[in-house]
């Protein structure tokens, strides 16, 4: 050793021999002490794989990791420890080393090339875990992530990572993972499906669709076949193989298919030919009729082009038809095509003359009707007035007049027939007339014949109306009825002079006579209407000098002495010039002027009024207006229904007025009345809907369910809105009966339930009284229980009270038991006081007797005061040690030793959280020692302690 000490590792030959020293000396010492002096961290390495002896092995060991940990004299570089873990250590010692080399530099692992060839080199996913969330930087991380494979191992590092954007990159390798899993399984979904498809193309008939499909699929199969390096060598084989099967088994499948095929694709392109060629005929010849029948006055160039075109089409075809061949079964059809086709082109030739005598034809018509319009101006009802069922109108226009017009539609008449013969001998020219041509001239006839026929019915209801005016004015003065007879016969008198010529010849000798008596009779008029005027002034007079108390009755009589007024009147009096009748006139008419004043303010005041009800009526309508529809529906009539009562409500107005405000009213109100209308129905149909479950409900076996779905039922019907006045109440009242039903039926059903839970519940506490609480425990828990296990089907009050009683009864039961344990307690408590005075030589009662009384647990303790103390304490120490848990009072003598008892028992109650109790010190004092003579006192005092508290014999 002092050899090896004097060597120096600086020479080369003396390193020598230290390293033989250290390698081949068989002495661990000396191999040691070389290692030292040489110190350096290869040769401790190398001793730490190669060394035999366990003590030398370890401490190279040791020597290691110390180098590693930067720990002793021996100390590496980066370099060193880089080379060591990457090349040298063995995983496990990486694994192991790793940790505590990590503890010392915590910057060990952000050399990203390291932590990479210590992560290839364990290769182990825990390890790579720890690298991961230990130090690795986050690039380096994000390399781990998408280099991991394994869903389960990417999973359990997404559990212990709590960075968001380090779990969105793991969750998403996650997901590609699974999308790459999945991949070659959709591949071969796909490859399985396109090649049913392309094998399905061998029950096709159809060489064209066939042929379009294979190019489809042959499209999609080479896509497919991109990513075939996804599956097994086996199923690439297997995948080209079928390919390659069907794509030949199609190809010979068009072979054999194809030569049919073009047969039936000639015959069906003859065949559809012929039928467009039947289609254009169809059609060319409804574009010639609609030339003929719709475009004859105003077609143009472009019209007779497009026509002619749709012709060309036609023998475009039948061209067509002959280069396909001839088909002897439709030779004749073609040859009828044939003719049509020259037919309609032979129209077409003639069009251009057709269309000028057409449009002679439409000037000719529009004359006609221009003749007719002004025949209908003319003796329609805006030259003169008719003669109504209820009398003769007035006129207005004169009888020259009249006459003019009578010419005029005289030569209307002349003019309209010479037009007419026009008309017909145009016609004659055209081929066909136009059917909206020949409807106007239907229509003209018919309007001139129709107008020729009510003038006459016109004339002849005015000539019937004047001889029965006449006869009424005649019997009238036949009756002395002559004020009426003059009245009525001046309106005769207007209406006779509007009659035409031929018309007043039929009446005029009858008219004349009767005028001449009217003429007659107003002669009289005038004669008795004199003494009769002035007592209507005076009546007009005293009328206007009352307060009237009735404005409608003041305004009948002011009419009424106007009536009589007037007909004291005739019509020679109007036209006459008498200062006398004037002067009346004018004092009559004062008077009722005077009269009426009251009632023109009344007037005045009722039209402000009316003028207010406009006004808000407006402003109604303007509300009305501004609503906006969009709003709820339930909101909506709420809003509309205030402002159509306001509508009801605002007052009178002028009827006029009031029409033209209703219309407005409606414009505005209507849509919302339609879509409120709506609302309603489709609420009303929902509670409709409500009312017949409910009523279905009656009819429910299991009644509580009925119950809840009508509760449901009813819920819905409040969330469902207004059904509209009529019939929301007749809803609910069905509603509410059927709902009633269905609860009357649920209350019958409880009160059978209730009067069974009754009878139930009355029988377990019969069955509880019967109870005998002084009975067996057994007995006792087990009748208990029973009735328990009946309770769990009671509802919550009856089993409340049955409950209660059985609480009373085990209350009473306990209350039992306890008696008898204090009872037996206290007996034991005796029985014990007894032995303790029998082994002070007091009492005379047998031991054996006494300790069946203790029992056997204070019976086996007295017994064991056999002489041998074994406690810490002796008998006075534990005497009082009772009487302090007791709670019993200590002679003064010892009292220095209550204190330390109670200092004692404190102790053990603060350190041990409990301290002894009296039946544990009891206990100790029965088996410390033979009881004799000496301790009788410490017995006398036990006992009072006994005596007073039983329960420490527990």
């Amino acid at each position: 050793m002092q050899a090896i000490e004097s060597l120096s590792p600086e020479k080369a030959q003396e390193k020598t021999i230290l390293h033989e020293l250290a390698f081949n000396d068989e002495n661990p010492n000396v191999s040691l002490a070389a290692l030292e002096k040489l110190n350096s961290f290869v040769l401790w390495l190398k001793m730490s794989q190669i060394a035999k002896q366990s003590r030398v092995k370890k401490t190279a060991e040791s020597k290691v990791n110390s180098a590693l940990l930067n720990e002793g004299a021996l100390s590496l570089s980066p370099e060193e420890k880089f080379s060591f873990l990457t090349e040298t250590a063995s995983p496990d010692l990486v694994v192991q080393l790793l940790p505590k080399m990590k503890e010392r530099d915590a910057s060990l692992l952000s050399d990203d090339v390291l932590a990479q060839a210590l992560i290839d080199k364990v290769n182990k996913p825990s390890f790579t875990h720890y690298v991961f969330l230990e130090g690795a930087s986050a690039s380096l991380q994000t390399q781990i992530i998408n280099a991991q494979s394994n869903v389960s191992d990417l999973q359990k590092l997404a559990k212990k990572v709590s960075d968001a954007d380090l779990l969105s990159k793991i969750n998403a390798r996650i997901d590609a993972i699974k999308e790459a899993e999945q991949r070659p399984i959709e591949l071969k979904k796909q490859l399985t499906l396109t090649l049913s498809k392309f094998q399905a193309l061998l029950d096709k008939a159809d060489v064209e669709v066939v042929e379009e499909k294979r190019r489809e699929l042959e499209s999609e199969l080479s896509g497919l076949f991109t990513q075939i390096n996804l599956l097994t060598q086996d199923e690439r084989a297997e995948y080209e193989e079928k390919r390659s099967r069907i794509g030949e088994q199609v190809e010979r499948y068009l072979a054999r298919i194809r030569p049919g095929w073009e047969e039936k694709q000639r015959a069906a392109q003859l065949d559809n030919t012929k039928a467009l060629c039947e289609q254009q005929l169809t059609h060319a010849s409804k574009q010639v009729s609609w030339l003929y029948d719709s475009r004859l006055c105003e077609a143009t160039l472009a019209d007779v082009a497009t026509v002619n075109e749709s012709v060309r089409g036609v023998e475009a075809t039948l061209e067509q038809l002959a280069r396909l061949g001839k088909d002897t079964s439709n030779e004749k059809r073609i040859r009828e095509i044939s003719k049509a086709v020259n037919q309609l082109n032979d129209k077409l030739e003639r069009f251009s003359m057709q269309q000028h005598y057409g449009q002679k034809l439409l000037i000719k018509l529009q004359t006609l009707e221009g003749i007719v319009a002004k025949m209908t101006k003319l003796s329609g009802g805006e030259a003169d007035s008719v003669l109504t069922n209820a009398g003769i109108t007035e006129a207005s226009s004169s009888n020259e007049a009249q006459l003019d017009t009578d010419e005029s539609v005289d030569n209307l008449q002349a003019a309209f027939h010479k037009a007419r013969d026009d008309y017909k001998a145009i016609s004659r020219e055209i081929d066909a007339i136009p059917d909206v041509l020949s409807a106007r001239y239907k229509a003209v006839l018919n309007r001139a014949n129709a107008k020729e026929r009510a003038n006459k019915v016109k004339e002849n209801e005015q000539v019937k109306n004047a001889r029965k005016q006449i006869s009424v004015i005649d019997n009238l003065i036949a009756q002395g009825k002559f004020r009426v007879a003059i009245a009525k016969f001046q309106k005769l008198e207007e209406s006779y002079n509007v009659l035409s010529s031929a018309a007043k010849k039929h009446v005029e000798k009858r008219f004349e006579k009767t005028a001449e008596e009217v003429t007659h009779l107003e002669g009289w008029q005038s004669y008795l209407a004199a003494p009769r005027k002035p007592a209507l002034v005076e009546e007009a007079n005293a009328l206007a000098s009352t307060i009237p108390d009735d404005i409608k009755a003041r305004s009948e009589a002011i009419k009424y002495l106007r009536k009589q007024w007037l007909s004291l009147t005739t019509a020679s009096d109007n036209n006459a010039t008498d200062n006398g009748d004037d002067s009346l006139q004018q004092q009559f008419d004062q008077a009722l002027e005077k009269a009426f004043e009251p009632c023109r303010a009344h007037y005045a005041k009722l039209d402000e009024q009316r003028l207010q009800a406009q006004e808000k009526r407006q402003s109604i309508i303007a509300s009305a207006k501004s609503l906006d529809t969009e709003m709820p529906e339930a909101e909506l009539v709420k809003v509309f229904d205030r402002i159509a009562k306001q509508w009801h409500a605002a007052g009178q107005v002028e009827r006029d007025t009031y029409e033209q405000l209703k219309h407005e009213w409606k414009a505005v109100s209507s849509p919302i009345q339609n879509k409120i209308r709506v609302w309603q129905n489709d609420n009303q149909a929902q509670k409709r809907a409500l009312v017949l479950q409910a009523q279905q409900l009656a009819n429910e076996e299991d009644i509580a369910a009925g119950a809840d779905q009508a509760q449901a039922l009813q819920k819905q019907w409040k969330q469902i809105g207004h059904a509209g006045k009529r019939e929301e109440s007749k809803l609910w009242s069905e509603f509410k009966a059927a709902n009633d039903r269905v609860f009357e039926r649920v209350k019958a059903q409880r009160k059978n339930q209730n009067n069974a839970l009754n009878a139930q519940v009355d029988s377990l506490l019969t069955h509880i009284e019967s109870i005998d609480i002084e009975s067996h425990e057994v007995d006792f828990s087990e009748s208990v229980s029973k009735l328990r296990a009946q309770l769990s089907e009671l509802p919550k009050p009856q089993r409340n009270k049955v409950e209660r009683k059985l609480e009373l009864i085990e209350s009473k039961r306990e209350a039992l038991e306890k008696s008898a344990q204090s009872q037996a307690q206290f007996d034991k408590a005796q029985a014990l006081i007894s032995l303790l005075k029998l082994s002070l030589g007091e009492g005379s009662d047998d031991e054996q007797m006494l300790a069946e009384r203790l029992g056997k647990r204070w019976s086996n303790l007295f017994q064991q005061s056999d002489g041998h103390i074994r406690l810490q304490h002796d008998r006075q120490w534990l005497t009082v040690a009772l009487e302090v848990a007791s709670h019993m009072p200590s002679p003064d003598a010892d009292a220095s030793i209550r204190s330390s008892v109670q200092l004692q028992m404190m102790t053990a109650k603060l350190e041990l959280g409990e301290s002894a109790t009296a039946s544990e010190i009891l206990a100790d004092w029965l088996s410390y020692d033979v009881l004799g003579v000496k301790d009788k006192i410490f017995t006398q005092r036990v006992i009072a302690i006994i005596d007073a508290h039983p329960e420490v014999v527990a």
